[in-house]
């Protein structure tokens, strides 16, 4: 076999085949979006900067809706509401390059308002046309998909809401004031809630976790609760570090924290999603 087609093989077996069916992450794709999301973050880095945006807990928060706009159009991909070949850009991990494409025209044509004297503080309405994008999507998916299982948002919000509160109350006892900080709070809920929406939907609604690592632990124990300590023994000590040795670049550091918000957030709202419809 020639070396083409070898490379050819590879890249269907690793790469395409993994979004066409839908089959998940293998380790070769995982750590080759990883190497892609660290590049991407350094030309975002560069891009903000050139455009003069701060990032800072505003701005993040006028991000999150983009990032739930992000998870309903998965779901409606997973709900088939597209059709191939559209449907593979709203596959993971292409809904993420897709996302952060329109976020970058959004910002571009705000920041041309701002320049031109047309507008002033270009985050308020950088967030609400995030929140109108939300809307629009999750009314297109309500409109073809039956809410089946209304208790899983419930459920989920609320086991994260009280494991988060117990983390910062223990970070508040043990002086871990890094803990307390709001955006590095909404990261740890955010991971929480990603692990509980993992945790009902693999151990009780029949649901399979696809990302390599958590999918082998769960295998091996048995359950996925396996999820909650995985995650809490990765994201402290990365936002330790952050803190700790990012703190000299405000736009990078908080570039960084905006970044694993959307690695917990994303995946457990689109989890929580398809759980309560029934996708």
């Amino acid at each position: 076999m020639s070396v083409a087609l070898l490379i050819r093989d590879f890249i269907v077996k690793y790469y395409i085949e993994p979004i066409v069916y839908d089959t998940g992450y293998n380790p070769v794709n995982t750590l080759t979006w990883g190497i892609l999301l660290g590049i991407s973050l350094w030309g975002l880095l560069k891009l903000l900067e050139k455009l003069k945006i701060i990032v800072d807990q505003r701005f993040i928060l006028a991000t999150v809706p983009y990032i739930l706009t992000g998870s309903t159009l998965r779901v409606m991909e997973d709900a088939e509401i597209f059709t191939p070949p559209l449907s593979y850009l709203f596959a993971t991990p292409l809904i993420y390059f897709v996302v952060f494409a329109g976020c970058i025209s959004v910002l571009l044509m705000l920041t041309w308002l701002h320049s031109a004297d047309r507008m002033g503080d270009i985050r308020p309405a950088f967030g609400y046309i995030g929140v109108l994008l939300t809307l629009l999507c999750l009314f297109v998916l309500l409109w073809n998909q039956d809410i089946l299982f209304a208790w899983v948002p419930f459920a989920v919000i609320g086991i994260a809401t009280l494991l988060s509160a117990m983390i910062y109350s223990a970070a508040r006892g043990l002086r871990l004031h890094f803990l307390l900080d709001k955006l590095n709070a909404s990261i740890i809920w955010a991971h929480l809630f990603d692990a509980s929406s993992t945790f009902i939907g693999a151990d009780y609604m029949g649901y399979v976790e696809k990302h390599v690592l958590s999918a082998f632990l769960a295998k091996l124990s048995g359950t996925a609760l396996v999820v909650y300590p995985l995650k809490i023994g990765v994201i402290i000590p990365v936002l330790f570090f952050i803190d700790s040795y990012l703190d000299e670049n405000d736009n990078l550091k908080n570039l960084t924290k905006l970044v694993i918000l959307v690695l917990g957030l994303a995946p457990g709202t689109r989890n929580v999603l398809r759980i309560t419809l029934g996708v």
